[in-house]
């Protein structure tokens, strides 16, 4: 992995997208859900949901994917947040 490419995982992640993915850890966790368990239910990659609640999308491959894995996730805890663009940051 080269310098670049550290630098670039590093920034997708802040404060911002700390606090959005505790709002959905919360919720997941009011549910008596796992990680697994919603993960296998939505049909999404487990590393996804975690990147979700940890606010580290560097797990994505591009902006797109984080955005429509995000709506998914909130749409199934029934969120009504609207994704923190940090790709525009």
């Amino acid at each position: 992995m080269q310098v670049s490419e550290i630098e670039s995982q590093i920034s997708l992640r802040s404060a911002q997208t700390c606090k959005i993915g505790k709002l959905f850890k919360e919720r997941r966790q009011l549910l008596s859900l796992s990680e697994t368990e919603v993960a296998s239910e939505i049909f999404v990659n487990v590393n996804y949901i975690k990147g979700i609640e940890h606010g580290d999308y560097s797990i994505f491959p591009a902006r797109v994917f984080a955005l429509q894995y995000f709506k998914k996730y909130a749409n199934f805890l029934n969120l009504k947040l609207d994704f923190f663009d940090i790709y525009n940051s």
